[in-house]
């Protein structure tokens, strides 16, 4: 959980869509990714609307838990 409190600056318990886009920034630029600005919001948008399952607008853990997941078993990226 570590890891998403580090990116709930707000500490409500969720990620909202700021916050979301600073922890997809940072784990884009960690694995060495780079998407063009427009391209960057594209994927964000999609993420968002991916994984905000129940539509409230911000990534609760259980969520959070499924992109991680995703990132790990999907893209084949080491998130470690």
């Amino acid at each position: 959980r570590e890891f998403f409190d580090r990116f709930d600056n707000n500490g409500n318990g969720v990620i909202d869509r700021s916050e979301f886009r600073n922890m997809f920034t940072t784990i884009i630029n960690e694995l060495g990714e780079n998407f063009p600005a427009k391209r960057n919001e594209q994927v964000l948008n999609e993420a968002i609307e991916k994984f905000d399952t129940n539509r409230n607008g911000v990534i609760e853990y259980d969520e959070y838990l499924e992109v991680m997941s995703f990132m790990i078993n999907e893209k084949g990226y080491d998130l470690k």
